[in-house]
């Protein structure tokens, strides 16, 4: 791993709502503050801003001011194809072709902004691709809309990685990219190698993933191009501060992270809802630099040795001498 340092999503730093307090818990910053609060944060460098909102073409420039005035950089350009209301049946997906094409350039413009502002990647998660009830879509006809949408992106930008990001389900009840093998299957099936897949971490334990199988598995087909990091009690996305609940599964993660191809930011995808989002960043770099002094520890010969006799309970308790 070769990691480019700490980012944070700049809605951590927002009024957190949800859909029982709809204004949110906080008043939020405006993004001039919230900046200044990122900066300020010890190893916080990058941020992750959404297309349309707050980056636009109307706004860009003044973004690009803002962030080199604090020394920070955009680490991803995510697209917002799930925030309103006009794509609550689908985006790339949907058979209403004005509704398909506008998510299409949404993404194309996207991408062209992670160029112009340095981010090396796109962030595309459908959250509105997806079915609630049996019957509900064509499966069939789906499937090809959006292979054929993600291939045309893709292609309108190829300096530009595009990056899946996969969750099984929020807000439809099933997500068409639910998983780390049928994110890959996708951006293998484009056969375009500027698609690769992004791991939320919690989304990864939504599924009953291993995340550091997941790692292991996108690294061999060199298709690991993002993270957002977070934790939460499996059964919902929480998104928490890093490392508080899955201790022994998010440090086996960072294990294999350390042992791979990985090349970008470590991008925090927390939601404090009632917590200060300064500490919860702090809280997360600190926890995930803690365990990556653990992982430098691991002689990999010596843990080898044991996953060869799949020795589970000799090699947790080699790693547990070392913390």
């Amino acid at each position: 791993m070769k990691s480019k340092g700490f980012a944070t999503g700049i809605w951590v730093f927002g009024s957190c709502p949800d859909r029982y307090c709809v204004r949110g818990y906080k008043e939020g910053f405006s993004l001039e503050m919230a900046l200044d609060k990122i900066a300020a944060i010890d190893g916080l460098r990058g941020v992750i801003m959404h297309y349309p909102h707050p980056l636009n073409e109307q706004t860009v420039e003044a973004i690009k001011k803002e962030l080199e005035r604090r020394n920070l950089r955009l680490a991803s350009c995510d697209v917002d194809l799930f925030g309103d209301p006009m794509f609550a049946l689908g985006s790339l997906m949907s058979e209403n072709e004005g509704l398909r094409k506008k998510a299409i350039d949404m993404s194309k413009k996207a991408m062209d902004m992670a160029e112009y502002l340095g981010a090396e990647v796109m962030n595309l998660w459908p959250g509105q691709d997806g079915f609630d009830y049996p019957f509900q879509i064509d499966y069939r006809a789906q499937w090809e809309l959006l292979i054929q949408a993600l291939r045309e992106i893709a292609e309108h930008n190829p300096r530009v990685k595009l990056s899946l990001e996969y969750k099984l389900r929020e807000p439809r009840t099933h997500s068409t990219i639910a998983n780390a093998g049928v994110a890959l299957f996708l951006a293998q099936v484009t056969g375009l190698p500027n698609v690769g897949v992004t791991i939320d971490l919690g989304h990864s334990f939504n599924c009953k993933e291993s995340p550091g199988n997941v790692v292991a598995f996108l690294d061999h087909y060199g298709k690991l191009f993002a993270l957002h990091l977070n934790d939460n009690f499996r059964d919902w996305d929480d998104d928490m501060a890093v490392g508080v609940v899955h201790f022994w599964e998010t440090l086996e993660f960072l294990y294999y992270l350390y042992h791979s191809n990985y090349e970008g930011w470590l991008g925090l995808d927390i939601f404090p809802y009632r917590e200060d989002p300064t500490m919860a960043c702090q809280v997360s770099i600190e926890n995930i630099t803690s365990m990556l002094s653990v992982v430098e520890k691991i002689d990999v010969v010596t843990l080898r040795e044991m996953q060869k006799k799949a020795d589970g309970l000799s090699a947790m308790r080699y790693v547990k001498r070392l913390l």
